[in-house]
């Protein structure tokens, strides 16, 4: 998940073409033993995983996730075999270690390590030639850049080992311009080649390695998928604050939450499972829409509809609209296949002896799901320093609320919610991982039958004047069903 050292971006509509990538592998040779960490792997492995054509590769979730129109190409790198990677040896400590030596000034050591590692591509990359308006910046729409820190990544825990002592928090952040972050000297956007690198545009890090059930393994997919987005304008959708258990999320079905951990398992039960992230899930909807991946087809009538997945090639998201116009229903068609082919539920077994253990289980078939959408309450917390809109914060991401709201982007799933609308966990499916979220053929969705956790409300957090919330109901029914093409009827009452 996500640690923001930086400022977060402002979500806009992207523009629906190949974007360059420069992905930075970064060792640390400093005189000395303490705070030396080199890298492992190769940069024909980074190159595969974010431009390879085949398989599960960073290019194909964006351009899966957008038809074809929205990728991460390779950035032209100077005598070099691999496009789009470049490796780089700073003489410094591991910022690992330059954080806890610099106990007040963590960020600041952080930035200055991003700050000297872009400048230390100079040699390879026309950092200029990016720079298609002139202003003397580059923006995420010109270039991103991914920095690969040799070591491990925090997001599989905090072990070391002699062989990797030293690890980072994925992030995805901003360079001050002008200044130095926290007064650390050099912790400020570089300027290379005649233009400022991400002061406008974001970076984004990850560790080398991850450590697994398996020992430490080079970093999978998910992790970038979810960071790049931030870079790109997307914002997170999990719970920083974790104060209230079973709050409503939507855990697998957004990148930018749980999705970022999806993997695919083995149909042999006796093959090695692969590590979590292989194959991260879709972006939610709504954000989906915002960045231009897809448009949304309003439902003014009440009438018949046809929602198409990923793969059927016409995929759509329906938005329904309510009384109030920042408040509204949208339903798509998500199918256990492409990437969603890693979504998953987790499951609690008891064994003969007592013990329990967690599994996880791919979803065999998906269906309908339906996403209360809240645009005040988004547009309020969310990608605001550490708060997005579950957290307990106000809009200067420092002092609390006293009102708690979800993210203002939930699923109302088929099953898995308590009578305050929390996510529940019945002993065998866990909460936030219900046995079926889909709606499929013959069955019907009521707004009626969910609460609020904020308001304590049926169907929406809030009623404009005028308008019942005893009598309001969304009704969808899913009349015809062949998985690719589901057919939905809606009917609005109040």
């Amino acid at each position: 998940m996500a640690t923001s050292l930086g400022t977060s971006v402002i979500t806009k509509k992207l523009k629906m073409e190949p974007i360059p990538l420069l992905v930075v592998m970064i060792s640390f040779e400093p005189e000395g033993e303490e705070g030396r960490q080199t890298c492992i792997t190769t940069k024909e492995y980074w190159h595969q995983q974010f431009f390879g054509d085949e398989g599960l590769t960073l290019k194909n979730y964006y351009k899966e996730m957008s038809g074809g129109k929205f990728y991460f190409s390779p950035a032209p790198v100077r005598g070099s075999d691999t496009p789009g990677v470049v490796h780089v040896t700073l003489p410094y400590k591991h910022p690992d270690l330059l954080q806890k030596e610099n106990p007040d000034k963590r960020t600041g050591a952080a930035l200055y390590i991003v700050a000297e590692a872009l400048k230390a591509c100079e040699p390879y990359v026309d950092f200029q030639s990016f720079d298609k308006d002139g202003d003397g910046y580059l923006s995420q729409d010109e270039l991103n850049y991914v920095l690969v820190h040799a070591g491990f990544d925090y997001s599989g825990g905090k072990t070391t080992t002699d062989e990797f002592r030293y690890g980072v928090f994925a992030n995805s952040g901003r360079l001050p311009d002008g200044r130095d972050a926290e007064d650390f000297p050099g912790a400020q956007a570089p300027t290379v080649g005649g233009v400022k690198l991400c002061a406008h545009g974001s970076y984004t890090l990850i560790g080398e390695y991850r450590n697994t059930a398996y020992g430490f393994l080079p970093h999978p997919l998910g992790t970038t998928a979810h960071e790049l987005g931030h870079a790109i304008g997307f914002h997170d959708i999990y719970d920083y604050d974790r104060q209230v258990k079973g709050w409503p999320l939507p855990m697998m079905f957004s990148v930018m939450c749980n999705g970022c951990y999806g993997l695919i398992m083995p149909k042999n039960s006796e093959e090695k499972p692969p590590i979590m992230g292989t194959c991260p899930a879709h972006l939610d909807p709504m954000q989906k829409i915002r960045s231009g991946f897809v448009e949304s087809t309003p439902v003014d009538t009440d009438g018949i509809y046809s929602l198409y997945s990923i793969k059927s090639g016409k995929y759509n998201v329906l938005r329904i609209n309510t009384p109030d116009p920042k408040e509204y229903f949208l339903l798509e068609n998500r199918q256990a296949e492409g990437f969603d082919a890693g979504l998953y539920r987790r499951r609690t077994v008891q064994e003969e002896d007592g013990t329990k253990h967690t599994v996880f289980e791919n979803y065999e078939r998906g269906g309908v799901l339906v996403w209360h959408i809240d645009e005040d309450i988004f547009d309020e917390f969310s990608g605001i320093k550490r708060t997005n809109g579950s957290g307990l914060w106000n809009g200067d991401g420092e002092t609390q609320r006293e009102t708690r709201h979800n993210p203002g982007v939930v699923i109302d799933y088929k099953n898995g919610y308590d009578e305050n609308g929390l996510m529940i966990d019945d002993g065998t499916w866990m909460q936030g991982f219900p046995a079926d979220p889909f709606y499929r053929g013959g069955e019907t969705f009521h707004s009626r039958d969910f609460v609020s956790a904020a308001t304590h409300t049926h169907s929406l957090n809030s009623f404009p004047d005028g308008i019942d919330e005893a009598k309001y109901d969304l009704c969808i029914e899913v009349i015809e069903d062949t998985g690719a093409e589901i057919k939905v009827k809606g009917t609005q009452t109040y």
